[in-house]
């Protein structure tokens, strides 16, 4: 009788599988024309690029059977520029590049320099600005910066912007995203030994670096490794100061590949400019009337997401050292809907929180509205929080407000947000907004 388990079968490899499916695959995808990026994954990548070439070029057609688009000029701005093409005139695009040299879609360059709640994606940004057919000599300004997307993403497109945030982390964030690039490759050059000194100094509160940018950047990568170890204990054998080396030599991996980017591509780093300020008082973060090009931004889910308390340790340690001097409360009071007046009688205290959430919103749509110069643009990334088992309507009042304030209205495209089935915050539309309708002294 047979063995169960005896076959004379030879069954392939895991090597064998991969060099034949690769290949297949390799086959399967065009290799000329202009030919979709293999991240397009749902309908709203299909708007996504028909708003990208919308901004970028008059005459286009899109077959998504085959996963190619046709258009006749343009093709050098739009194969350096666009991010939902992979191919474009049967040559690699710039995005292309650029997530094959970093391995992700939206993990490039120092987006992924340390984890922060709510941010959202640099590819969406990229999309925004190509839609708005934004260039060098614009100004783009993102009022809710947090960690700094919309300003990183913008400096590697070679134009100027403006990032203004309430939460000092954030801002730390933005600014070691701008300054890195301007270091020396010697200030990477640093061993096992090196490493672990810098993590005793910060285990003792002492200065590491005269430079204030590295002596941030340790931090950040200091927090960020023991904010690991409250989370899980997957780290427990690795040892923190193994995963703070770990850390460290990604961000260096980080340096070293978009230095060799931005040289291949001949890409001029715009450096933007990351202030602390509240975007109910633009104008005390010197905002002038009219004098921006383009706004590009994610107001909080601050029901949904809890944007400081992730960073206790850091908020603790700044303060102990004397850093800065931040109360963690104070910089949460500053939030959208944190404040709350003392004119909402008869409410909770949470109903109270949800009319002020609106209120401030509204302000915020106010003062973006004032910066922005006549036909300027402005992109709300937004979605509606679940509270207590309900939506509150956020995109919709977005919309409003944006109308009332003498906005028009182009169009907006929702965002499925796939793979978490518990998330707060179920997709997200992006609302696009042109000029005036009206003169502006009768919006305001």
């Amino acid at each position: 009788m047979q063995n169960l388990f005896e076959t004379k079968t030879r069954y392939p490899s895991f090597e064998e599988i991969l060099k034949e499916y690769s290949e297949e695959a390799n086959n399967y995808q065009p290799k000329e024309g202009n030919v979709f990026g293999f991240w397009m994954q749902t309908l709203a990548d299909i708007q996504f690029l028909d708003l990208e070439l919308s901004g970028m070029t008059k005459d286009y057609k899109i077959d998504a059977i085959n996963h190619k688009v046709y258009f006749n000029n343009d093709y050098e701005n739009i194969r350096k520029r666009i991010a939902h093409l992979d191919i474009v005139d049967s040559k690699p695009t710039l995005y292309s590049n650029i997530i094959d040299l970093f391995g992700d879609t939206n993990a490039y360059a120092f987006h992924n320099l340390y984890p922060y709640k709510g941010k959202f994606y640099p590819r969406i940004v990229r999309t925004i600005i190509n839609s708005f057919n934004l260039k060098n000599g614009d100004l783009i300004l993102d009022p809710y910066n947090g960690c700094g997307t919309t300003t990183h993403e913008a400096a590697l497109m070679c134009i100027d912007s403006i990032g203004i945030d309430i939460n000092p982390i954030g801002n730390i964030i933005a600014e070691l995203k701008n300054e890195l690039l301007f270091l020396k490759e010697k200030d990477f050059e640093l061993n096992i030994n090196d490493l672990i000194t810098i993590f005793n100094y910060l285990e003792n509160k002492k200065r590491t670096h005269k430079n204030e940018i590295m002596f941030k950047l340790f931090l950040m990568l200091y927090f960020d490794t023991k904010d690991a170890f409250t989370r899980t204990t997957r780290y427990n054998k690795k040892g923190e100061r193994s995963l703070f080396i770990e850390k460290f030599n990604y961000i260096k991996d980080c340096y070293i590949k978009i230095k060799q980017f931005l040289k291949e591509w001949d890409i001029d780093y715009k450096k933007a400019t990351v202030k602390e300020g509240n975007v109910l008082d633009l104008k005390s973060s010197g905002i002038d009337d009219e004098s921006i090009d383009a706004i590009i931004t994610s107001p909080p889910y601050y029901f949904s997401l809890d944007y400081v308390g992730k960073d206790k340790i850091a908020y603790d340690y700044l303060n102990e050292i004397g850093f800065f001097n931040h109360n963690m409360q104070d910089v949460k009071n500053e939030y959208l809907g944190m404040k709350v007046g003392t004119d909402i009688p008869g409410k909770r205290l949470l109903e109270k929180k949800v009319i002020t959430y609106f209120r401030d919103l509204e302000k915020s749509i106010q003062e973006m509205v004032r910066v922005l110069k006549p036909n300027g643009k402005i992109a709300v990334v937004i979605g509606d929080s679940t509270l207590n088992g309900k939506k509150l309507p956020t995109t919709q009042r977005t919309y409003e407000f944006c109308l009332k304030y003498g906005l028009k209205h182009i169009r907006t495209v929702f965002n499925p947000l796939l793979g978490v089935r518990n998330r707060a915050i179920r997709g997200e539309s992006i609302l696009l907004f042109n000029g005036y309708m009206h003169n502006k002294s009768e919006q305001l």
